[in-house]
């Protein structure tokens, strides 16, 4: 994560958002009648449609196509029409804009860029500095951001920001011939994304000072961070395996490209749970910063794809101890579907003239991106009118300005430093959860993990994983009773007691396993402990031997979240690449099944009375040692 530094020179002027307009193309479409707009692959009804609809949840949406497959508005077209509709709102003179940042997925030309024939459109405005920011769900929050930074420089007085997207054009069933001729069937990857898109645009005006009449929201901030450099790819398109990379460009022809399905817009599905965590991880991090605080929230607006997802940010945060309540929530995906970068325009548009706010209120918006693993964050306040402010004809100030600060990093933001409005207890499920989140994503990175998520994981590298965990289990039971017996608390030394019953046995499950995939017991039984095993082993048997060691509820935050969130999901891609029976990850199974019950009786004991600010310190630093040496230990195997 970037380095937090603090705003400690001149402020920059403060940038408004005064007018958010649209663009919907045609009526909207039911989800029967998407494949009489899309067609048919192959002359037949999609046999996933339906379960990919039940899981995302959305009930209609709009496309800029007819149903011959003919565009109706072109994506330029549909960008300047919610630029039209934003100034009409406004009643402001075109040629007043003096800045027009566009956004898009996927332009209408490969060249000029998007910005070029947006701008052509609008032969009502002036000639203006025109940009295109192109990337996937993250690009309109790129645009409004230097929209924004434009204004609070001086450097702009009114500036126009617009995401459109037009995914329709992309799913017609005609472009599919190429690759299911053979009689192949469309790779799920590809279909998916069919019954998740759909087109729209937002536009919003913003401006060096609120609006005359009516509310504005007062940009506090904008963020963007990027992951890529630690992430695969998981959208995208023109190339037929983003392993390799290999562009369309590079194939013969545009005919060998389509065959090969590389002209496609594809989504690696089983990577999408990565953009959640690590959505939330940042979401984390900027309230330890005390950028924001989630109960002064009054709006929650988070761009989630499908609603399968929805799910799985309330979890995480509810674990974290940061969840804004439901009722605070907002979307419209149910009713516009998934507009990509255009989403959150057209989020903030509906609820920007619904009538629901008022003055005073923040408004959070959280954008994961999934392309390559991009999070954007935005904090606004409910401003009201002033219409005592100085002539539309002032002149830009210049301002000496600086950038909003960046995200923290975990140094930046000490286990200790607890923000006036948590909890002690709130506090320390939040950091752990950050440590947790943290783990997990580097977690990722360790060899033999990356090879298991990429379908590489081999028979070799089972047994080598078996091995490298037994120590640390057979170790399980016994510091666990260590610190049983030097706990003061009489009911957490019965939970431990009665953790250690429960684990005892569970290198016994291990051994079978290892033996049932080719192994020879006495190997296993004879292996030597890698560096990080023994690194771990020796602290935690350490912390178990000092007197009330209460600390080491944070190692069994790590090992049983482990079991709890990640064996199951390990077990299942073991055995799909492998082609094991349950048997034979019977280890694994059995923890991703029951660890679960673990969890929940600890947290009781990280929300106990007695806990202290010093005392969740040292849960917290236990914690990140224990996933650091745990990483060690995997890394390891590999050396």
């Amino acid at each position: 994560m970037p380095s937090f530094t603090p705003a400690d020179r001149a402020q920059p002027r403060s940038a408004y958002i005064t007018h958010i307009g649209k663009c919907l193309p045609g009526d909207p479409i039911a989800n029967n009648e998407m494949e009489a707009y899309l067609g048919q692959v192959g002359d037949r009804p999609s046999r996933v449609k339906a379960r990919i609809l039940k899981s995302n949840g959305i009930q209609q949406r709009y496309y800029a196509l007819d149903r011959q497959q003919q565009t109706t508005l072109s994506n330029s077209q549909m960008a300047a029409t919610a630029v039209r509709d934003t100034l009409a709102q406004a009643e402001l003179d075109p040629k007043a804009i003096d800045l027009l940042a566009c956004a898009t997925t996927w332009p209408d030309l490969l060249v000029p860029g998007f910005a070029s024939m947006v701008h052509g459109e609008l032969s009502e405005l002036a000639p203006v500095e025109a940009t295109s920011h192109q990337g996937v769900c993250c690009a309109g929050v790129a645009a409004l951001k230097y929209a924004a930074a434009q204004v609070q420089l001086g450097q702009k007085r009114r500036a126009i920001a617009v995401a459109s997207e037009l995914a329709s054009r992309l799913f017609k069933h005609t472009r599919f011939e190429a690759e299911t001729a053979a009689g192949t069937t469309l790779p799920f990857d590809t279909e998916f994304l069919r019954w998740m898109l759909s087109d729209g645009a937002g536009a919003c005006l913003v401006s060096d000072r609120p609006s005359a009449s009516g509310l504005s929201l007062k940009i506090e901030w904008i963020e963007s961070v990027s992951h890529a450099n630690t992430h695969p790819v998981c959208m995208y398109a023109g190339v037929d395996n983003p392993t390799n990379l290999t562009s369309w460009m590079d194939f013969p022809d545009q005919g060998a490209a389509a065959a090969a399905g590389a002209l496609n817009l594809r989504q690696n599905i089983r990577l999408l749970d990565q953009v959640v965590q690590l959505g939330v991880e940042g979401w984390i991090r900027l309230i330890e910063a005390g950028r924001v605080h989630p109960d002064q929230v009054d709006w929650l607006l988070c761009h989630y794809s499908s609603h399968f997802f929805r799910s799985q940010i309330i979890d995480l945060l509810e674990q974290a101890g940061c969840m804004i309540p439901e009722e605070q929530w907002f979307t419209n995906l149910y009713t516009r579907g998934n507009t990509g970068c255009a989403s959150i325009y057209l989020m903030l548009e509906e609820l920007f003239n619904s009538g629901k706010l008022r003055t005073g209120q923040q408004i959070f918006c959280f954008v994961p991106e999934s392309g390559r693993f991009t999070t954007a964050y935005l904090l606004l306040t409910v401003v009201e009118a002033t219409p005592s402010q100085g002539s539309e004809a002032e002149p830009p100030r210049a301002v000496a300005a600086v950038a909003p600060p960046n995200l923290p990093t975990p140094a930046d933001t000490p286990p200790e430093v607890e923000t006036l409005e948590s909890t002690v207890s709130e506090t320390l499920l939040r950091q752990l959860m950050l440590v947790w989140l943290t783990f997990e994503r580097e977690l990722r990175s360790v060899p033999i993990v990356r090879r298991l998520h990429r379908g590489e994981f081999t028979l070799v590298d089972y047994r080598a994983l078996l091995r490298a965990l037994r120590p640390q289990v057979v170790d399980g039971a016994r510091w666990i009773t260590r610190a049983a017996s030097n706990m003061t608390d009489f009911e957490l030394r019965s939970h431990l007691i009665g953790h250690a019953r429960d684990e005892h046995r569970d290198f016994q499950m291990l051994e079978r396993d290892y033996v049932s995939v080719g192994g020879k017991l006495e190997e296993i039984l004879g292996a030597e402990q890698n560096i990080g095993s023994e690194a771990l082993s020796a602290f935690i048997f350490q912390r178990a031997s000092r007197e009330n060691p209460i600390d080491l509820l944070g190692s069994i935050f790590i090992v049983e979240g482990l079991g709890n969130r990640m064996a199951g999901q390990w077990a299942a891609l073991i055995q799909q690449s492998l082609g094991l029976d349950k048997t034979q990850i019977s280890f694994l199974s059995y923890h991703g099944e029951n660890d679960e019950a673990h969890v929940q009786k600890l947290d009781a004991f990280l929300t106990a009375d007695w806990m202290t600010a010093d005392i969740a310190a040292r849960i917290v630093k236990t914690a990140q040692v224990t996933a650091r040496l745990y990483r060690l230990q995997l890394e390891e195997i590999d050396l």
